[in-house]
């Protein structure tokens, strides 16, 4: 996972609360240092300058979803640890991310489809695609029509043969290596040793 983006540290000094400091995104910062300048005033208060802070971060991080899901289809658990990562409360976030899977804007069942399809084509076994989504937070259980509709047994065979007929060959340990970048490919160790066996068979033939 890539590392947290950049923060800005905002340091408050209240004589109820002594002084603070929160991490906070770098650009509601920027909007704050704005919108004070603007108004050329700070807040009266710890609250009112809190209360300012919260509706800002809610403005940014709903500028920074939309930019994220006009470029692409996210999953609603990877959107939200990309919100997360960029410094964004754990309660905005959420509250976010819920209205976006409500309206339609962030769906799991059409980001895994698409996932999908776009891996099978790319050559991935049955497996690798599996791990994947899990890893975006979603159980490949989940997804209508996995995965009968997405690929079959003698379809999986046959990428890998394709694949494996591919690798060059150098006479040391073809076996190994073979049922090793099959494998790795996220196909099964039966279709992995069997196609490897059908490849050094071809070649040695």
């Amino acid at each position: 996972m890539a590392g947290k983006t950049p923060r800005a540290t905002l340091f408050v000094s209240a004589a109820d609360h002594g002084d603070e400091t929160f991490s906070i995104p770098v650009v509601v910062g920027r909007r704050l240092e704005t919108l004070f300048a603007a108004d050329r005033r700070a807040p009266s208060c710890r609250a009112e300058l809190l209360h300012e802070v919260r509706e800002i971060s809610r403005s940014c991080a709903h500028e920074r979803m939309e930019g994220l899901v006009g470029r692409r289809d996210y999953s609603r658990a990877e959107l939200s640890e990309r919100l997360l990562r960029d410094g964004y409360r754990s309660e905005v976030v959420e509250e976010l991310v819920e209205r976006a899977v409500e309206v339609g804007i962030v769906d799991d069942a059409r980001y895994a489809a698409a996932f999908a399809r776009s891996k099978v084509m790319a050559g991935w076994g049955r497996m690798k695609i599996e791990r994947e989504l899990s890893r975006r937070g979603i159980s490949p259980i989940d997804v209508p029509g996995w995965p009968e509709d997405f690929v079959t047994l003698d379809d999986e065979r046959q990428r890998a043969l394709s694949l494996a007929s591919r690798r060059r060959l150098t006479g040391r340990n073809d076996y190994q290596r073979l049922v090793r970048f099959l494998c790795s490919r996220g196909f099964s160790v039966g279709i992995s040793t069997s196609v490897a066996r059908e490849v050094l068979g071809q070649a040695e033939g």
